[in-house]
């Protein structure tokens, strides 16, 4: 059945080029940026899907919403081609079966990759079934929550809604839904890496080998890790001191007692190199702890969460502020019809995870604010101008953020200042080799074409100033490490800066718009970064974890696409013995990274503990398939189905997340963090408690939840002293096995 629905899948996933061809066609007569035919059929696919949810969801099953969608788009678009003419030829060219190769390829080699794990658990995997399973059987446009009995889910769902459309149409249990979803989402990323790795080929002026030069890009990007891989690399080799570790300082990184490399024994060594960016000292009053997960690190882990689903999303997105731009400078004119197509990916990229929506945002700005710099009326035309350019994305941001957010997750005063500095170390691990090329080729031209040293001073000065300004408005606390740190930090990133703005006055002289273009939407990155380092968004942790998270992850995807470009460029600008050496020292680091990705895969297939295959929960024993089973053919979807309260980042709760059936309250945490009420939550979670304990006199949670039915396990008899007996008494027992009875409230 794999190979059958793997089949369906694709055959599905491929037909929708013909809507995209189709409207590609309408949209090339009217001169206005052509998505790739594949992922475009996809966004109709959505859109149309999106529509009919709104108004339908109540009366139709989601399965028969999405079908209809799908064929009816299927009919229109293949009248349309009748009735045109188009000859075979014209619909399958030959860049369209390409296309649709590497789509296939890249989609059976993550699905392959998900086949040696397909394991729903640790990290937030079962929170992420959750959601999937309550928007893959949802009533209403707003799922429910079957952690907080089935009330409207407080987290960022739109994204499960997209790429759950063909496995819902297939009639796929969420549990193997689940692993179906990141091969789509890279496979569809690689599709919109075709016309952009493309653009940035034509560029290089190279006549042959495209395609390896694509299949570099998406491994620089799907498959390598940071610089940090080779310090990984020299701790399994057990190279390296205490005090170096000490030094470089990344939990879990140490200097091993004997060489570990093919293979590291412990199954989760590989995860310390997304939780790089940190500072924790018993003798200082605050710590400081991030994430700092990146692509490859997200296909080995093989969760769905947002960040990962609005891939595709966000690289359409900054191929068309690209591609608008390059354009808007030869032909020195703005076209707003871009700008519409923009908005519209914009929102798609926002809905599935917000977060997105500021680095999007400063990206078209900083562009918008070079270009008319350059060619715009000044000063009010200026002014005026921007203003006008951006006010569509700024209506959607704004609609969004007041209306459309599913979670409310931000807290006054919405945005704060940062009170610990990174460690420039961390920061060098963690950017050091997506940075290297293109620093070093702007270096390169830089003095290649001459410049001043008073203007590079000058642009240094202002942005110190600004940092400094910024710190004295700011309760940053310091030590003399962290002191020093934030010195050096902003010393060179003044420095950077500078030099990027040096870079993109030269490169604008030349004429050169599309490297011109690329390097301001770099700076765009470098200055998110930065940013980092003095505010961040006011979420219910109250720190900076999130932002660097998000941020970060959005910045590695928009610098590692141009990672290779410049690589390329660098090494054609070199002489021949030179250009070897470059090349050889790269290698050293990404020989590494290279290693850490197949090891890392090697630990994750290792760590299996289900059955190889698609299917996330045939790692559970089998009286909780039975008990799954038998609530899935007895119980209504809209029941209660209480469970004890279960702790986050583990397996529990896996009965609500699989079944569709709401409990009471799960994973507690996470609900404070969506919903921000602390009180209400741990009352609740207290008061299953006492339930549980004596549920005869506390029956009164049976009548206010409208609980139905409710779960007990051997391992909570076991673990929390419960009496099975006041169960019996108190209820009808109409499942029972090894492990768990199920009971009916009277």
């Amino acid at each position: 059945m794999i190979w059958l629905y793997t089949f369906l899948c694709l055959i599905l996933f491929v037909l929708l080029f013909i809507p995209g061809f189709v409207s590609n066609k309408y949209l090339s007569q009217k001169k206005i940026f052509q998505v790739p035919d594949l992922f475009l059929g996809f966004i109709l696919l959505i859109l149309m899907g999106t529509i009919f949810s709104i108004f339908f969801i109540k009366f139709i099953p989601l399965q028969y919403l999405w079908i209809s969608s799908y064929l009816l788009l299927l009919i229109f678009s293949t009248t349309h081609l009748f009735i045109s003419k188009d000859t075979f030829f014209d619909i399958f060219s030959i860049s369209m079966i390409r296309n649709i190769l590497i789509f296939c390829i890249v989609f059976l080699i993550t699905l392959t990759i998900r086949f040696f794990n397909p394991d729903i658990i640790n990290t937030e995997k079962i929170m992420e079934l959750m959601i999937l399973t309550s928007v893959m059987d949802m009533k209403s446009i707003i799922p429910d929550d079957l952690w907080f009995h089935n009330e409207n889910i407080k987290y960022y769902y739109f994204g499960y809604f997209v790429f759950s459309s063909v496995p819902k149409m297939l009639a796929l249990d969420s549990s193997v839904a689940y692993n179906f979803i990141l091969p789509t989402v890279i496979s569809y990323s690689a599709v919109i890496l075709i016309p952009f790795t493309q653009l940035l080929f034509e560029q290089l002026k190279i006549k042959k080998n495209f395609i390896l030069f694509f299949i570099f890009s998406f491994i620089f990007i799907f498959f390598l890790s940071p610089i940090a891989s080779s310090i990984e690399f020299m701790s399994h080799l057990s190279i390296g001191s205490n005090s170096f570790y000490k030094f470089i300082d990344i939990n879990g990184i140490d200097n091993l007692p004997k060489i570990k490399l093919f293979w590291p024994d412990d199954h989760w060594w590989w995860f310390s190199i997304s939780r790089i960016i940190s500072y924790n000292r018993s003798d200082f009053i605050l710590s400081d702890y991030t994430i700092n997960e990146f692509p490859a690190f997200s296909v080995i882990l093989g969760d769905i969460h947002p960040h990962i689903l609005a891939i595709p999303f966000v690289l359409l997105c900054i191929y068309l502020i690209i591609f608008i731009f390059n354009n808007a400078y030869k032909y020195k004119e703005l076209n707003y019809m871009l700008i519409i197509q923009l908005t519209i990916i914009f929102l798609f990229t926002i809905l599935i995870n917000p977060w997105y929506l500021i680095p999007i945002l400063w990206l078209f700005f900083l562009n918008l604010l070079f270009y008319e710099y350059y060619l715009g009326p000044k000063p009010w035309g200026f002014i005026k101008n921007i203003i006008q350019k951006c006010l569509p994305l700024l209506l959607i941001a704004i609609v969004v953020i007041l209306f459309l957010n599913p979670s409310n997750q931000l807290k006054f005063p919405y945005i704060s200042f940062v009170k610990i500095s990174s460690q420039l170390i961390h920061l060098i691990i963690y950017w050091s080799l997506i940075f290297s090329p293109i620093f070093l080729f702007s270096l390169i031209k830089i003095f290649r074409n001459g410049f001043f040293k008073n203007e590079l001073f000058q642009n240094s000065i202002v942005f110190v100033f600004f940092s400094i300004l910024l710190t004295l408005v700011s309760p940053r606390v310091f030590n003399i490490e962290l002191f020093l740190n934030y010195v050096l930090v902003v010393i060179i990133f003044s420095l950077i800066i500078s030099i990027f703005i040096v870079f993109i006055n030269q490169t604008y002289k030349k004429n050169n718009y599309l490297d011109l273009t690329i390097i301001i939407s770099i700076l765009s990155g470098v200055l998110v970064v930065y940013g980092t380092e003095f505010i961040f968004i006011v979420d219910s942790f109250n720190n900076r974890m999130n932002t660097v998270f998000k941020f970060y992850f959005f910045v590695y995807l928009l610098v590692s696409i141009f990672s290779v470009y410049f690589l390329y460029k660098v090494y054609l600008s070199l002489s021949k013995k030179t250009s070897v050496i470059f090349i050889s020292v790269f290698l050293i680091f990404i020989v590494p990274s290279i290693w850490w990705t197949v090891s890392a895969l090697n630990s994750r297939f290792e760590e299996n503990q289900g059955i190889r295959g698609l299917d996330g929960l045939s790692y559970l024993i089998d009286e909780e398939k039975e008990l799954i089973s038998f609530i899935k053919k007895n119980t209504q979807t809209e029941d209660i189905v209480l469970e004890t309260v279960g702790r986050a980042y583990s397996k529990s709760n896996f009965i609500s997340a699989s079944t569709g059936r709401a409990t009471i309250l799960g994973w507690p945490n996470h609900e404070i963090q969506w919903r921000g009420s602390n009180t209400v939550i741990n009352d609740l979670k207290d008061n299953i408690e006492l339930f549980y304990q004596d549920p005869n006199n506390n029956m009164e949670l049976i009548n206010e939840y409208n609980i139905k039915y409710l779960i007990l396990s051997n391992s909570d008899i076991l673990l929390n002293k419960y009496d099975e007996n006041d169960f019996i008494k108190s209820f009808d027992l109409i499942f029972e096995n090894k492990e768990y009875k199920f009971f009916m409230t009277k």
